[in-house]
């Protein structure tokens, strides 16, 4: 006898939820992102095997039943053994920065703790995330894929408890040493770089992808713990009654853009073959453009991520007790007093040591999230008696 499904995650479009069976995950939405990124058939994975044989290998291997259904379909759960506690720092290290460079040149977000696996598979680390909803933003800054802490004083506390690259922290200690830092700083150079160079060939395979401009992708317009506050409280701002109308239904709201569109859309019958979007005007949401594939992904906001991304990810890990000069292949960084120094190849950028204006530290006096198993746990549980402080 089949044995019921082990629900997961929340309820959304008509009392869809994702669902564990046998070793893969049912998930009721598309999977084309997922598929692209995750599936080591397609056509974009091999394009990153083809400009950096080694670059992007961190990448997880999942098998798809389908990608290409609305209501989507069954993906591999992976199997991954724990990294060893005795794993190397400087390689680990390297392996974040190149995943970090990838999601965040992709326009990934959501990546926050629980959406990431890390473990090792036949001899390679694989740090990748478990979700594809939302793809092709624009992004500025690292901190935008929920990796690494925004500095917002609003939702400081939450992202930092958050932010996915904690998962690394109980092998690389808190804080990590300098060694391993500037190791994570060159792999997030190396991959950018190799990135840039080549979003032509990448940017051709998202314009010849069937199904570009139908395949969901997802928007966000507030957390799941807003949204069941909002049963017993009023919520701020107050809520779209395209949100009133999905709580009413016993759905948690779910919204989407379609590429090349500008309107924020949500589903409106059961088949998912209707939706409706939100009023273009008014008090409402609006969208951002996505990177243009027609344009080769090429974006006046990639030299923000390779300069002062690059420094936001230095100042997510630095501490106070990390001084002098360290290199790794052609980074050299430079931990002085108040101000750092990054030699980029024969590049040399200087800034202030305190970069609280763009990115928060991820290290926290707690160690809920720090786990050193595959996948973060269900539930887990502050164990800080408080959780105001930014630094150790």
């Amino acid at each position: 006898m089949t044995r019921d499904p082990n629900h997961l995650g929340d309820c959304h479009n008509f009392g869809r939820r994702v669902s564990l069976r046998d070793g893969f995950v049912a998930k009721p939405r598309t999977l084309l992102w997922e598929w692209l990124l995750l599936a080591p058939e397609s056509p974009l994975r091999a394009k990153l095997e083809e400009v950096g044989p080694d670059m992007f290998d961190f990448l997880p291997s999942l098998r798809f039943t389908t990608h290409d259904a609305r209501a989507g379909g069954e993906v591999e759960r992976a199997d991954l053994s724990p990294l060893s506690p005795t794993i190397d720092a400087t390689s680990l290290a390297h392996v974040t920065g190149r995943a970090i460079a990838l999601y965040t040149w992709l326009g990934l977000s959501d990546l926050h703790w629980e959406n990431l696996v890390l473990g090792e598979r036949e001899g390679r680390i694989v740090l990748g995330p478990l979700d594809v909803e939302m793809i092709l933003d624009d992004l500025e800054l690292p901190t935008q894929t929920k990796l690494l802490p925004e500095a917002d004083e609003d939702i400081v506390d939450v992202c930092r408890h958050a932010c996915g690259v904690r998962r690394v922290l109980p092998f690389l200690g808190k804080p990590i040493g300098a060694e391993a830092l500037v190791a994570m700083v060159a792999g997030y150079r190396r991959a950018l770089g190799l990135l840039d160079r080549n979003a032509p060939a990448i940017a051709s395979i998202f314009e010849s992808l069937p199904g570009l401009a139908d395949a969901p992708i997802r928007v966000l317009l507030r957390g799941t713990d807003e949204y069941v506050r909002a049963k017993a409280e009023e919520v701020w701002p107050p809520l779209l009654d395209a949100e009133q109308e999905q709580l009413a239904r016993g759905d948690i709201p779910y919204f989407f853009r379609l590429y090349g569109r500008s309107e924020i859309r949500y589903f409106s019958e059961p088949s998912l073959t209707e939706s409706r979007a939100l009023p273009l005007e008014g008090d409402v949401p609006q969208l951002e453009p996505l990177l243009d594939v027609s344009k080769k992904l090429r974006s006046p906001r990639r030299k923000s991520l390779r300069e002062q991304g690059l420094f936001a990810l230095i100042g997510a890990f630095d501490h106070r007790t990390l001084k002098g000069r360290y290199t790794y292949e052609d980074v050299a960084i430079t931990f002085r007093g108040k101000t750092l120094i990054a030699e980029l190849g024969r590049d040399e950028l200087e800034t202030e040591r305190d970069l609280g204006r763009f990115v928060a530290s991820v290290y926290l006096p707690c160690t809920c999230g720090e786990t050193r198993a595959v996948f973060v746990p269900p539930v887990t549980m502050c164990n800080a008696p408080s959780r105001g402080a930014r630094r150790l």
